[in-house]
């Protein structure tokens, strides 16, 4: 996975270059195994912030290549938390990258962390803070898992608790807590 990791980061550095997209932020499972517990997943989830209206353009730039002529977009529906998603088969294994689409998203990408993931390059990565947002908003058992473990780290706690607040996430906010205090 890190050959495919470092192949698709350097083909959305230069799809920024060419202003197909603004900005990415790695988020999921990568992202929490770089700011606290790692965890086996068997994709790369990417959070990009791009205008509506490119996202076929970008989907056929993708295609263009013989590695990733397999891109698919998925439209979702209104009521999907996902708007759109780009899927890249990368060798072993695939990226998903997911378009940006609600303001939270977007300052996800925006607030992002410089880090250091496998190649000891700096990418952007999804703040813990919006990670757990994100997560209490996908709602699964894993993401509730995943976000207690980042809730044990140091982190703004204030932040997130103002902005489950603002998105109505009071209550998975709670259900949360309490399974980070059981780990």
């Amino acid at each position: 996975m890190e050959r495919e990791f470092r192949d698709i980061v350097k083909v959305l550095r230069e799809a920024k270059r060419r202003k197909f997209i603004r900005d990415f932020a790695l988020t999921g499972a990568l992202a929490l195994s770089a700011l606290s517990e790692p965890r086996a997943t068997r994709d790369i989830d990417i959070l990009i912030s791009l205008e509506k209206e490119k996202i076929k353009r970008l989907v056929e730039w993708l295609k263009y290549s013989k590695e990733y002529r397999l891109t698919k977009h998925h439209a979702g529906r209104p009521k999907d938390r996902i708007k759109d998603l780009i899927e890249v088969p990368a060798g072993s294994t695939w990226v998903d990258l997911i378009v940006a689409s609600s303001e939270v998203e977007e300052e996800a990408i925006s607030t992002g962390l410089s880090f250091s993931v496998f190649t000891g390059d700096k990418l952007k990565i999804v703040r813990p803070e919006y990670l757990i947002i994100l997560k209490l908003l996908a709602g699964s058992e894993q993401d509730y898992l995943d976000s207690a473990h980042l809730w044990n780290e140091s982190i703004d706690k204030r932040l997130v608790r103002k902005m489950a607040k603002e998105l109505f996430l009071q209550g998975s906010l709670q259900k949360m807590t309490v399974i980070a205090r059981k780990l």
